[in-house]
């Protein structure tokens, strides 16, 4: 034995686990305005926290019309005031992109505006009006209004007129395909969807809901992006999509619009309208996403709530009527939303505290559907997701470790422990972890197959809520008698 002379000290691990709860972001693909910000974010995730992440990747937060990036980011920071979301732009400048001619453009005060969005400052070509005498780039300046439009300004104040040429980007180009993606074989490079599993990997958040309003009523790319948000990085991590039911649809063809494209699945929230705010259209979705991750801030991140009854920060719900080429105010009545929630679909309604969401049903339930409460409930579904999510990421390092009876007692005391915390928070109603040997056979401990039995319940949602009132004379009597 060393010999030792002396005072030390040791650290001794407690054995107790510290549950810790991982970001879930929202998670947008899309087409975003990289010509303002930084043209290599294509087909990369991008963990946005704040206005100014915002600003140096996509230009900012302002809503630039076409793309549904800017829109998310805009409704994100400017409507809710939530964070993080992670934007993954599949639109490609050498793809997704046009050379347009400029003719005539009026320069006033050493200042000319491009009324057009999506233009990139580094294939500007410009020439002075009706000559060939070209505009070296050394004479001017350029940045983008809150439109997205590009300004101009010369140093020589005598040029009144430009002409030229510009290349800009074009959103209306991307396609659902371009969002579904896929795996380069030669490059091994991921596009689109296939980057869902890089999330975790690369920034230690589990996505809390995929978004990619104006494009989800394609039925392949709602399909596969279901499959890939419920099993994230092989199963692993768990969540849900939000979806949209096209503009174009009518009131009385929504609930047949979402039978007919078998837009049914519990891991998925289906929206009805678009949102309007000032001269600003916003998809349900986009909407829908950032009030869950300003209710899970909210619950300390839990979502234990529903969105349905909470503000949808618009002053009104339209459709585009294809007839007139034009968007027309819904004005939906609780018994109009009520019917698209009986379909599993939700809405925005107009109440006395305002426009608000309206629906508490994934759209797996329906009349003659699953009765599963987990799968028709919003908040049960994602309150499963969440406590899956936990466990696996809070016993990640038990895996390979040697499994003993303690160990495992131990491990479903954490868990328990954890539960137990939630249900004190009147987040969960209740619940229970148990070990027990009928769930492990000695077969499947020899094997290194260990099962642990995990129950609770949801708090439920006051959905229909009824007060039953008479009037009796017995009162009246009580007043006299004395």
């Amino acid at each position: 034995m060393e010999f030792r002379h002396g005072l030390r000290t040791n650290e001794i691990e407690s054995g107790e686990k510290v549950y810790l709860s991982a970001k879930t972001p929202i998670v947008v693909f899309g087409a975003a305005p990289i010509n303002m910000g930084d043209m290599s974010c294509v087909n990369q995730p991008t963990l946005i926290q704040n206005v100014s992440e915002a600003t140096k990747y996509f230009g900012g937060v302002n809503k630039v019309e076409g793309f549904n990036i800017s829109e998310v980011l805009y409704s994100a920071f400017q409507l809710f005031g939530v964070a993080p979301v992670i934007c993954i732009n599949v639109l490609n400048p050498k793809k997704h992109s046009e050379v347009e001619v400029l003719t005539g453009i009026i320069v006033k005060n050493g200042m000319a505006k491009i009324e057009k969005v999506g233009i990139i400052p580094s294939e500007l070509i410009l020439k002075k009006g009706g000559t060939e005498e070209s505009i070296d780039v050394l004479n001017y300046q350029t940045s983008f209004d809150s439109n997205g439009y590009l300004e101009i300004y010369f140093e020589d104040l005598e040029i009144t007129l430009i002409d030229g040429s510009v290349k800009r980007l074009n959103p209306k180009l991307v396609t659902p395909e371009d969002i579904i993606g896929q795996i380069d074989i030669k490059a091994l490079k991921k596009e689109g969807l296939e980057l869902v599993d890089d999330i975790f990997t690369k920034y230690s958040v589990i996505p809390g809901a995929g978004i990619a309003p104006g494009y989800t009523h394609d039925n392949e790319l709602r399909t596969i992006m279901n499959t890939k948000f419920q099993s994230v990085n092989g199963g692993k991590w768990k969540s849900i999509i939000i979806t949209d039911i096209p503009e174009n649809v009518k009131y009385g063809d929504a609930i047949k619009w979402k039978k007919d494209n078998n837009a049914i699945d519990p891991e998925q929230i289906l929206c009805y309208g678009k949102g309007v705010l000032g001269d600003k259209r916003l998809h349900l979705s986009t909407l829908v996403a950032c009030e869950l991750l300003r209710g899970n801030a909210e619950n300390g991140g839990v979502p234990c709530d529903s969105p349905s009854n909470k503000q949808a920060k618009v002053s009104k719900v339209v459709y585009k009527n294809e007839d007139t080429d034009s968007y027309e105010e819904m004005g939906l009545d609780e018994r109009q939303a009520e019917l698209l929630n009986e379909n599993g679909i939700v809405t925005a309604i107009q109440t006395p505290g305002g426009f608000m969401f309206w629906g508490n049903r994934t759209s797996a339930f329906q009349p003659g559907g699953t009765t599963e409460k987990k799968d028709i409930w919003i908040h049960a579904k994602r309150m499963i997701q969440f406590i899956c999510n936990t466990i696996a990421l809070n016993n990640q390092n038990e895996v390979d470790k040697t499994m003993s009876k303690m160990k495992a007692s131990a491990i479903r005391d954490d868990i328990n422990q954890w539960l137990s915390a939630l249900k004190s928070e009147e987040k969960i109603s209740g619940a229970r972890v148990a070990f027990r040997q009928e769930d492990n056979p000695e077969q499947n401990v020899a094997n290194g197959k260990f099962v642990w039995a995990v129950a609770f319940g949801d708090v439920p949602i006051g959905e229909d809520l009824l007060f039953n009132v008479k009037n009796t004379s017995e009162f009246a009597v009580e007043m006299y008698k004395n």
